[in-house]
């Protein structure tokens, strides 16, 4: 068509911007790179009227404007494209970024759940994405995402989460317990979360009143109360009392953070179910690991067999942690997630069940999932998570030479900026905790 109008493309002068896969809910999919490149001033946009319909030059943000009020439909891809273009300060912000290399600035193949019972499509960098992806792989919009406390929500079939609740600034949705096993071997529940007896009930009937083991990931009060009444309500039916287990809190928790198992968990412990049924031998293997940092005793688990990390506290979905002193150490954080990745690459764990929030990850990259990590998700989070801690870090340790005679409340103010006013008291636990690993290390010294 070019050479039929005379006309040369510049094609320096295109560049890519984006890679889109079509969801695999949709019938018709498409692999489909999205270009960008800089127009002459007063050119006067036409629609083929086949593909493309009442063109109009118009800003990123004024567009999604007019889409939110209801006057200018907008497709998925479209909005996303959008919503990543009004970051940029101009045209000639985008086009640098596209030129440092041929690739798109991202990949994408979303994944579309339910909210509230309508649909709802979730790219790979928002909070949903890797639950779809572990509950549905194949694309199926089945899944119910809106957070309730009523319901069990079955992640994998001997997988099943209950949030408490307990919704706050500090735990989100609510404290996620986990029921892991089946009606062949029994139960273990991970984190009864607070002695909330309704709560507490709907834990025992989802495990059929057969529960093997109660196991608290910390100490701390969203966590661990439930146990004891759990516990007696198995008795009470009749069965034998689950041992309560986890880690004891070290002599530094709070007041409000005691807690003693009634035995003790090792690092690198399994804790087994094992039964048969009529499709065989059944078995679900929790590996104990140790992952001080949060709360001196903290502790995940890794279930084998399906390769999913329960993260308790230490990994969240939608914020990080609070790393409070002297019973929260920020080098011992950072060494227990260095030690999770090491696992989750040992054990081939790809998604992480967090004590607040939805799932993180995703399966690895393949050619139906191009937008995904290399090696699967979990890994993914892990070294973002990290990242993010040190970027953190590294802001705080700025604020301590620029004020060196500041108090935590002037360097919180400078090194959390991004974060609402209203979370610096919390943000200055972790402040504290970043301070302290800078002195060990030699750094700053005030």
């Amino acid at each position: 068509q070019c050479e039929a109008l005379g006309l040369q493309l510049a094609a320096d002068e295109v560049f890519v911007l984006a890679h889109w896969i079509t969801d695999r809910d949709l019938p018709r999919r498409f692999d489909v790179p999205f270009l960008v490149a800089r127009m002459p001033e007063g050119q006067e946009p036409v629609a083929d009227e086949s593909e493309q319909f009442e063109p109009v030059w118009i800003r990123p943000a004024d567009a999604l404007a007019r889409h939110a009020a209801g006057d200018f439909f907008i497709i998925f891809p479209t909005i996303r494209t959008l919503e990543r273009l009004q970051a940029f300060a101009d045209v000639q912000a985008v086009l640098d970024a596209c030129a440092v290399n041929d690739e798109p600035l991202w990949t994408s193949c979303p994944r579309a759940g339910l909210m509230h019972g309508k649909e709802s499509r979730h790219m790979e960098h928002e909070h949903p994405f890797g639950e779809l992806a572990l509950v549905c792989p194949d694309g199926r919009i089945v899944h119910e995402l809106a957070w309730q406390t009523e319901r069990p929500v079955p992640l994998l079939r001997h997988v099943q989460r209950l949030t408490a609740p307990n919704p706050g600034m500090m735990t989100g949705p609510g404290t996620n317990s986990y029921v892991v096993g089946d009606p062949a071997c029994g139960h273990v529940v991970i984190d009864p979360g607070p002695d909330e007896p309704e709560h507490i009930a709907r834990l025992w009937r989802a495990a059929g009143g057969d529960i093997r083991a109660i196991v608290c990931t910390h100490s701390h009060p969203d966590h661990s109360p439930g146990a004891a009444r759990l516990q007696a309500m198995c008795t009470d039916a009749g069965a034998p009392p689950p041992p309560i287990l986890g880690l004891p809190s070290a002599p530094s928790a709070r007041m409000h953070s005691h807690f003693v198992p009634e035995r003790t968990l090792a690092d690198g412990e399994r804790i087994e179910l094992a039964g048969t049924c009529g499709e065989g031998e059944v078995r679900h293997t929790l590996r104990v690991v140790h992952t001080p940092g949060h709360a001196a005793n903290h502790l995940c688990l890794i279930l084998e067999e399906d390769g999913l990390l329960f993260s308790g506290d230490h990994i969240l979905n939608g914020s990080t942690t609070v790393i409070d002193p002297p019973d929260g150490h920020m080098g011992d954080y950072l060494d227990s997630l260095d030690k999770l990745d090491r696992l989750c690459a040992e054990h081939q764990v790809h998604f992480i069940l967090p004590a607040h929030g939805y799932v993180l990850g995703d399966h690895p990259r393949s050619a139906d999932n191009p937008g995904a990590p290399e090696h699967g998700g979990a890994r993914a989070a892990i070294a973002q998570l990290r990242a993010h801690r040190l970027a953190r870090e590294a802001k705080v340790a700025t604020a301590m030479r620029s004020r060196p005679d500041g108090t935590p409340d002037d360097w919180v103010a400078l090194a959390y900026d991004d974060v609402p006013e209203r979370l610096w008291p919390v943000a200055k636990r972790s402040l504290l905790a970043h301070v302290e690993r800078i002195q060990s290390l030699g750094g700053f010294n005030v």
